[in-house]
């Protein structure tokens, strides 16, 4: 198969990813989760069986002035109800309760309500931020020192810039969906985010690697026919291993679909792989071959 005949095709879509998913961001915005702003987190244990969130979420749906909140099962029994509302007043505090007592077989006295302080989320939020960057730096470092007794043509820096830029592209688009969808940014789909930042460099390494080996054993053969050799010995590896791990979270979806936390990590997680199949096969590596022609031609 001819990967690079169509790579112009592969880049466009790229492209108008990344121009929708920006546009997602701008125009939906991307909520930050009471993890990151503060708000109220209210703890609840139910005496025998734990409800279907669904139902609980109903319930309080009921409630005036609460805000905007989720919920994330805790044990056999519990859940926590996280809420944007800093200041829960007693009346909204009643109504909560007594809704919850619609539900089943809630036990009032386990109900527990506490406040995160906007300091707390602040702090999270600008680790986050550096250990993202922290992150992408290091995948290009490491990238660029893998590969620093590459052969020729195409430098380590190549290698380990087009590594980056793809992560920008897998990491976007998500984001973009899930800015669509409405959804919060919480701390389980951060650690999905950087999930998704170690499995895609790692798809992306093994097609390098690739690479490498055959530079050295087809000396005679041109860059362009190496690549292409290269992605057909290697798609199926990457195809098969990305399709096992998407398995794995379809179930998960599936089965924790109403959990919040759970659900749009898995959400995030799965979108980020498979965007990640389509990088590190159709647009790192066609990306070089591009970069080599440009190069060449501006000699």
């Amino acid at each position: 198969m001819d990967f690079l005949k169509y790579s112009k095709i592969y880049f466009a879509i790229a492209t108008l990813l990344v121009v929708a998913s920006l546009f997602s961001l701008f125009y939906f915005g991307l909520k930050l989760g009471i993890d990151f702003e503060g708000g109220s987190s209210l703890s609840i244990e139910y005496k025998t069986e734990r409800l279907d969130t669904a139902k609980i979420r109903e319930a309080l749906n009921q409630v005036k002035d609460i805000g905007s909140f989720e919920i994330q099962p805790t044990g056999k029994l519990g859940a926590i109800i996280k809420i944007s509302n800093k200041d829960i007043s007693s009346e909204t505090y009643n109504s909560i309760i007594s809704e919850l007592k619609k539900t089943g077989n809630f036990e009032e006295s386990s109900a527990g309500i506490e406040t995160i302080s906007p300091l707390i989320g602040k702090e999270l939020k600008q680790k986050t931020i550096i250990v993202v960057i922290v992150s992408l730096l290091a995948m290009l470092l490491y990238i660029a020192f893998a590969f620093k007794n590459v052969s020729k043509p195409v430098t380590s820096f190549q290698y380990g810039f087009s590594s980056t830029l793809m992560l920008f592209h897998d990491i976007i688009v998500p984001l973009g969906v899930l800015a669509f969808l409405g959804a919060q940014l919480t701390i389980p789909v951060v650690t999905a985010l950087l999930t998704i930042v170690g499995y895609c460099i790692n798809n992306t390494v093994v097609v390098f690697d690739r690479i490498r080996e055959n530079l050295l054993k087809n000396r005679g053969m041109s860059y362009e026919d190496i690549v292409n050799k290269s992605l057909n010995e290697i798609i199926t590896r990457c195809i098969n291993t990305s399709l096992t791990v998407l398995f794995a979270l379809g179930a998960l979806y599936y089965f924790f679909a109403n959990e919040e936390s759970l659900k749009y990590f898995t959400l995030t997680a799965g979108i980020g792989v498979f965007i990640g199949i389509f990088s590190s096969v159709f647009l790192a590596s066609p990306l070089l071959v591009y970069w080599l022609k440009y190069k060449e031609k501006s000699k």
